[in-house]
């Protein structure tokens, strides 16, 4: 993975941050923060980073607007998220990450938006596709030396409940990969990993978009058979973390898939990702 210029610079920066006055707006108060640190973002951003610290502060400030439990979160953790999502390229606003408030922290999200971009990143992958199966839908699959799979949906009002998931990847080299989910296998990995689902099932980011966090599971299963990047398998140890001080290594978040309050996941109908 590209390294940062300097993350030593951040550390000193934020020494230097005096205390806020308390009954200063959250808002302006993270706004002033983002803005002082700027000289420091730009200096440990990887010179490759497609995100420049000037959007990358002002997709920041949005997410804020939009999520405003962010607010409640260490400033530090904030800025840790931020730039994960700089050094990955994984752009928030077109739902490749999400900044995620859990326990007063900012926990990094990737999205399957963005675990599609990470493998084909490699060069080797071309494309990746997610999809679910419906009764009704003429569906079949097969593993070993003859794997295949095909899915030829019925109209829209003969299809009944869901009942599996699938992804599959095709290789530059004309090679192909998928895998298949049955729903009781995705419903078994949200009941015994995902706290926010365990405590407010309505509410949580599996209870208001399934479809979407089904997808990112089994993606996140695919990728772990596909030719993946050095880069890209450090970035994917990211997913679900806080990084509370920049210049260490970052932990990660134990029994969370998806912590509740991710600001949007917009459902991914069936269709080719290029790279």
């Amino acid at each position: 993975m590209t390294k940062t210029a300097s993350t030593q610079g951040l550390a000193n920066a934020l020494k230097e941050q005096k205390p806020t006055q308390t009954g200063v707006d959250p808002y302006k108060r993270a706004q002033g923060f983002l803005k002082a640190m700027m000289p420091a973002i730009k200096e440990a951003l990887p010179k490759s980073s497609a995100l420049q610290p000037e959007r990358l502060t002002r997709l920041c400030m949005t997410t804020l607007r939009t999520n405003p439990k962010l607010l409640e979160c260490s400033l530090e953790s904030l800025l840790g998220a931020l730039l994960q999502s700089a050094q990955l390229g994984l752009d928030p606003s077109l739902g490749n990450c999400y900044f995620v408030p859990y326990k007063g922290q900012v926990s990094f999200q990737i999205g399957y938006k963005g675990l599609i971009d990470l493998a084909c990143r490699s060069g080797q992958v071309q494309t990746i596709v997610a999809g679910e199966v419906r009764q009704g839908d003429d569906f079949h699959y097969e593993f070993g030396r003859n794997e295949t799979l095909k899915h030829i949906p019925v109209a829209h009002s003969e299809r009944g409940e869901v009942e599996y998931y699938y992804a599959y990847a095709m290789m530059k080299n004309g090679g192909f990969a998928f895998q298949v989910m049955h729903l009781s296998e995705i419903e078994k990995i949200r009941d015994e990993h995902s706290i926010s689902y365990k405590y407010d099932k309505n509410n949580s980011i599996w209870g208001k978009h399934f479809q979407s966090m089904a997808y990112k599971t089994v993606i996140k299963k695919l990728v772990k058979y596909l030719p993946l990047a050095a880069e890209t398998e450090v970035a994917l140890q990211t997913d679900e973390s806080v990084r509370k001080d920049i210049t260490a290594e970052i932990f990660r978040i134990e029994d969370e898939d998806e912590p509740d309050n991710v600001i949007e996941i917009i459902d991914r109908k069936e269709e080719k990702h290029d790279a």
